[in-house]
């Protein structure tokens, strides 16, 4: 496990990222059909709280972090034009991670969390998960340090960036958390946490691999890479301020809602800079996404990015948060950024990564085809099950129709959201397959070309 070999860090990182979107997709799925059967798995360790809350950590910290390290350990070496600093802590800090992650997942399952949204490990989960990402960040900003190209393209911007941001989050929105009062101002430090873990992790993650995939994809270059840093300094500058628009029409001074309303709007201008420069890159090579699957999941998450980033600003404002804010809209917008964004960007990731790291190309094009449809139809019954569900909720509310009528209402809109959910749940298992073969395959064309090797000599 604690090779050296060229790229293991990036592949190892890949395979954990895959098992574990496994596990928690499960979870959500468990999620979603408690809503239609309750009593389904109804015991101490599978009740609806302990299940989401392993649901969404495991969905962000496992799977979705884990495919950025290993974008990352591919990326940001090649974009340097040297070798990772060291491939056998790149590995060591997998090991790490991984046995963090699952002490995490049995202590939520237990029912041991923090009650923070996107923070629900316990505190002494929290201090060995800093500890495997400063091992990851040390790693990766040596390797930078004994770059060859004097140029920092964007992407380098992006994840060096977020290689610092995620840590500083992952502190100021944990561990303070722990002596100040509870209420308010314990709200307002948890969604400083989970509006940054968002904002200044998931996305400018998923926006460097954008910014490096779509000119390999294509074969064009960037649109303007002045346009790309204008995207990078101002999400730098203005997304930590957004934290408190989620608690808008809550117990929370008028100032601060404001406060978190008018940088949620100032959003849209790095949002525009980015998708105008991935839109300028993408001018005559749109009809490759025919043929190139890896493109087609970077193009629909640039989509679900656009929609995610329309939804952000629109939902912060009073009038249209007070009939949406805790109906299931809430829960379809969260799954946008997640899965339909960045999910779609590591999926084109492992795509074009996988078959530069093992050799080969990988084993089945109808699989990666069917896990691109599988997961796009999916995820769109999903979510327009959910926002319909969350306006019709919240006009409910409004007009006073009692509560218990109301979630006998939402009833077909949470079957669909199980359908689609099922759809989303399957299309991982082509993948997860796919990359079996791949690295099998891999190995055992390696082995003969060694055997011919030596007995041609």
């Amino acid at each position: 496990m604690f090779t050296d070999e060229k790229w293991s860090s990036s592949k190892n990182w890949f395979i954990a990222a895959v098992f574990w979107i496994i596990i928690g997709m499960s979870m959500g799925l468990l999620t979603a059909t408690k809503q239609i059967w309750p009593e389904l798995l109804n015991n101490r360790w599978f009740t609806y709280g302990h299940v989401r809350s392993a649901h969404v950590m495991l969905v962000i910290y496992a799977w979705l972090s884990m495919a950025y390290v290993g974008s990352m350990f591919y990326m940001i070496p090649k974009l340097a034009k040297t070798k990772v600093y060291s491939e056998k802590l790149g590995n060591f800090a997998l090991v790490f991670y991984n046995v963090v992650i699952l002490e995490g997942f049995f202590a939520l399952l237990f029912g041991q969390t923090e009650v923070i949204e996107y923070g629900e490990f316990p505190l002494w989960v929290d201090v060995q998960l800093l500890v495997a990402i400063g091992l990851v960040a040390y790693n990766l900003f040596k390797t930078v340090g004994r770059r060859q190209e004097k140029m920092l393209y964007v992407s380098l911007w992006y994840f060096l960036g977020s290689l610092l941001w995620l840590p500083l989050t992952w502190i100021v929105g944990n561990f303070p958390a722990q002596w100040i009062p509870s209420g308010v101002q314990q709200g307002l430090m948890g969604w400083f946490l989970g509006h940054n873990a968002i904002g200044l992790w998931m996305t400018t993650v998923g926006v460097g691999q954008i910014y490096y995939l779509l000119p390999k994809l294509t074969g064009r270059p960037l649109y303007s890479h002045q346009l790309s840093m204008i995207g990078f300094w101002a999400i730098a500058t203005f997304y930590v301020w957004n934290g408190p628009h989620h608690l808008m029409n809550g117990p929370i001074p008028g100032w601060i809602s404001k406060a978190g309303v008018i940088p949620s709007i100032v959003l849209l201008i790095p949002v525009w800079a980015v998708l105008a420069n991935f839109w300028g890159t993408m001018k005559g090579s749109w009809s490759q996404t025919r043929t190139s699957v890896p493109l087609r999941f970077t193009v629909a998450g640039t989509i679900f990015y656009l929609f995610a980033c329309l939804q952000g600003p629109l939902q912060a404002l009073p009038s249209v948060s007070s009939v949406i804010k805790f109906t299931h809209w809430t829960v379809g917008h969260a799954h946008m950024g997640p899965f339909g964004a960045f999910s779609f960007t590591s999926f084109a990731a492992i795509y074009y990564i996988l078959p530069k790291i093992v050799g080969r190309e990988m084993f089945s094009k109808r699989a990666m085809e069917a896990h691109f449809w599988f997961s796009t139809v999916g995820f769109l019954v999903f979510a327009f099950s959910l926002w319909i569900a969350g306006v019709v909720q919240g006009f409910a509310w409004i007009e006073g129709v009692p509560f218990l009528q109301t979630v006998l209402m939402m009833e077909p809109y949470v079957q669909g959201r199980a359908i689609g959910g099922t759809m989303m749940y399957v299309a991982q298992f082509f993948l997860a397959w796919n990359m079996y073969k791949t690295i099998k395959l891999a190995k055992l064309e390696k082995k003969q070309q060694a055997q011919q090797q030596a007995a041609s000599a």
